[in-house]
């Protein structure tokens, strides 16, 4: 009788800390929750309806139904931002390719190599007001690209980079590749470095060739990796803003769609705003969408 009071008695205390633990659990939760409803998924829904308004920051909202939209889809200038996003997308391939084989090649581990990644992450850490700052100099018409083409010999090749309707965005766009290749090569290097060594000795054995390793070994384990930075440069140049602002303040046909969104808040277009800031969530959202599609967990 006593070891069946015993045994309910365990069973009652042990179905009370069950109830304790989540009780816990769940106010441990709410706090944060409760952080990311308010200054998360409220202001989204409120941006959502203000972006079908012409509110201008202030006073009443007017709705106007799909306005705003119907401006962003048949303004030929606003059209030309989305354009000039391109421009760093296109950027992104040589920076994700120079970082994947530098990471290839000093694959492995060897005296100084955390200097050398510093060495290689700085630019990524500097700020954009410094980096704005070293290539305007950089690419100003008496600057140092300039200085260095007539040193070489090749005079024919200097322009006045920012000024160029055909060349800014393309100037700008590739200083992305300097500042952000050190970032994609820390995760190319830290996803090489979970492959096992066994892997590449026995390729090594069989016959394959470097290419064959990095085709058949190296790209197959870091696949994710691979994705992510993609999905990264992709989303990045939709939202580019600040080299582009500090430099040009969208002038010169280098508006993009966030300095188009800081331009309209300043001249009370707040509804405008809003609405193009939903279509590039939505743009995020998709790119996001289709990474979940093409890279599936195992």
């Amino acid at each position: 009788m006593s070891a069946t009071n015993t045994k309910t008695e365990l069973r009652s205390t042990g179905s009370k800390d069950k109830t304790a633990r989540r009780i816990f659990i769940i106010l441990f939760l709410a706090l944060p929750l409760l952080h990311l409803l308010i200054f998360s998924y409220v202001p989204i829904i409120g941006n959502f309806v203000v972006s079908f308004t012409n509110w201008k920051g202030f006073g009443d909202l007017e709705f106007i139904g799909l306005r705003n939209y119907k401006k962003l889809f048949s303004n030929t200038e606003y059209i030309s931002m989305f354009k000039n996003c391109l421009w760093y997308l296109l950027a992104a391939i040589p920076q994700l390719i120079f970082a994947f084989f530098l990471a290839v090649v000093i694959n492995g581990k060897f005296r100084g190599l955390n200097v050398f990644k510093g060495i290689l992450i700085l630019p990524y850490l500097l700020n954009g007001v410094i980096v704005s700052t070293i290539f305007i100099i950089f690419f100003q018409n008496n600057g140092s690209l300039n200085a260095i083409l007539d040193t070489i010999g090749l005079h024919g090749l200097t322009h006045k980079w920012l000024q160029d309707l055909k060349l800014v965005n393309p100037a700008i766009a590739s200083i992305s590749i300097w500042r952000y290749y050190g970032m994609n090569f820390i995760m190319f290097f830290g996803a090489l470095q979970t492959i096992p060594t066994e892997l590449y000795e026995a390729a090594v054995i069989d016959g394959c060739t470097k290419m064959q390793e990095i085709r058949y070994i190296s790209i197959p384990f870091i696949k994710k990796v691979l994705f992510i930075n993609i999905i990264l440069s992709i989303s990045g140049s939709i939202q580019v803003f600040e080299i582009p602002y500090i430099m040009m303040n969208g002038s010169n046909g280098t508006l993009t769609p966030v300095i188009q969104i800081q331009q309209s808040m300043y001249d009370n277009r707040v509804g405008f705003a809003a609405a193009l800031s939903v279509l590039v969530f939505v743009i995020v959202l998709i790119v996001i969408g289709l990474q979940r599609l093409l890279v599936k967990d195992d």
